[in-house]
């Protein structure tokens, strides 16, 4: 949606609902804006009405007026989109003790709990009022886990972002023993407790559990090289045991992410037509299987097979 044609994005929205695919994800963020355009034009001309998502970001000139920058976000989205109103709005941006310029993962000014418990969710809530929006979801993706259990603990959000993959599988689960990645704290089991579904994002690890040894042409990792692709691309040559009749690497990965209880949605980056198809085809019910699991937690151990095996 950001770097493919319009006919080529026309073509993707028309199969991927074909494919039964109904929720689209966007951002402001994704392309400065082209995305939510391209995708709004697209579904337009196809004339389609999925479930779409979007989000807000905030950065830290907007602090001094958060409930008009919050506002001003969703509607610009709303119109670059075509629509009156999505089925979901999210907060973008990561949640700490103190306010920053960015967090260390993802878009956006680093936010106080007390920020995104306070003005932005009021404002969503008003603008839910006004039929804006059925639902408001929060992100649990970087920051800080304290600050990210503050706002879940508020059971005021629908949903909740969080990364969550073959790789690291630590925001659905505790972390396993000897794993070298970061921690997010089993945030999906709180977020669960109290009415939150999760939204899966980095289900691919940006592409890397493709089977790819570079980022598609497409993607926008392909303009900015990245030492984490190559690293989790290395990773993922460990998982190779997953591939069968029946299953690819990708199909894998999104079936690990399918299997947990409590996700309510896996998102999956496309880059190109048949990358459609293949993860479609991962919705049939099939999971991973007990002996696939206990393999994954003998790599874990050892890093998938890049570190030392922990006793």
């Amino acid at each position: 949606m950001v770097f493919g044609t319009p006919a080529e994005q026309v073509s993707a929205v028309k199969r991927a609902w074909d494919l039964g695919i109904t929720y689209f994800d966007t951002a402001p963020i994704y392309g400065e804006y082209a995305s939510e355009e391209n995708l709004g034009r697209a579904l337009h001309e196809a004339g389609l009405r999925p479930h779409i998502a979007t989000k807000v970001a905030l950065e830290l000139p907007d602090l001094e007026d958060i409930a008009g920058a919050v506002r001003r976000s969703v509607e610009d989205s709303l119109r670059r989109l075509r629509v009156e109103a999505v089925t979901l709005v999210q907060v973008h941006n990561r949640v700490g003790a103190a306010r920053a310029a960015r967090a260390d993962l993802g878009v956006g000014a680093l936010l106080t709990a007390d920020d995104v418990l306070g003005p932005v969710l009021e404002t969503l809530q008003q603008l839910r009022q006004q039929g804006k929006m059925q639902a408001i979801g929060c992100c649990a993706w970087g920051g800080e886990v304290s600050a990210v259990n503050q706002v879940l603990d508020s059971g005021a959000f629908d949903t909740v972002l969080v990364g969550y993959s073959i790789l690291n599988p630590t925001s659905g689960r505790t972390a396993p023993p000897g794993f070298q990645g970061r921690d997010f704290g089993n945030v999906i089991a709180r977020a669960a407790e109290r009415g939150t579904s999760a939204v899966v994002l980095k289900v691919l690890e940006s592409g890397a559990l493709s089977g790819a040894v570079a980022p598609h042409p497409t993607s926008a990792l392909a303009r900015r090289p990245s030492g984490e692709f190559a690293h989790n691309a290395e990773r993922a040559r460990s998982l190779r045991f997953l591939e069968r009749e029946g299953q690819s690497m990708v199909q894998a990965a999104i079936r690990f992410a399918l299997m947990h209880t409590s996700v309510g949605v896996v998102l999956v980056g496309f880059s190109a037509m048949d990358q459609i198809e293949e993860a479609a085809g991962a919705s049939t019910g099939a999971t991973l299987t007990h002996d696939d699991l206990a393999r994954l937690e003998e790599l874990y151990r050892s890093d998938f097979g890049l570190g030392a095996v922990t006793t």
